[in-house]
């Protein structure tokens, strides 16, 4: 089975474009993993071309490369609607 037919697909419409993701688990780990103090943003962008629909990956690096902020934006968008609605909230 491929990455992307365990994983939900995430739909997420950035300007006249719908860009369709499909991250896995192991996706969010390896972000996770990659995220230092002073590093943030390369490992969001990296999730975000690693879990893109391959024949969209050129159009979102064109995006990604030119639009200021988007990186953060479309990974917690992407990220959000990865979990699928689930909420975590703490009892006392």
């Amino acid at each position: 089975m491929s990455k992307t037919a365990l994983a939900k697909a995430v739909i997420v419409t950035v300007g006249d474009h719908d860009l369709a993701f499909a991250p896995t688990v192991k996706d969010h780990n390896n972000y996770t993993n990659e995220l230092t103090i002073d590093n943030k943003v390369a490992p969001a962008y990296t999730f975000l071309t690693r879990t893109v629909k391959h024949e969209q990956k050129e159009q979102l690096v064109e995006l990604l490369d030119t639009v200021p902020g988007l990186v953060m934006e479309l990974f917690m968008e992407v990220n959000k609607g990865a979990k699928n609605g689930i909420k975590v909230s703490l009892k006392n």
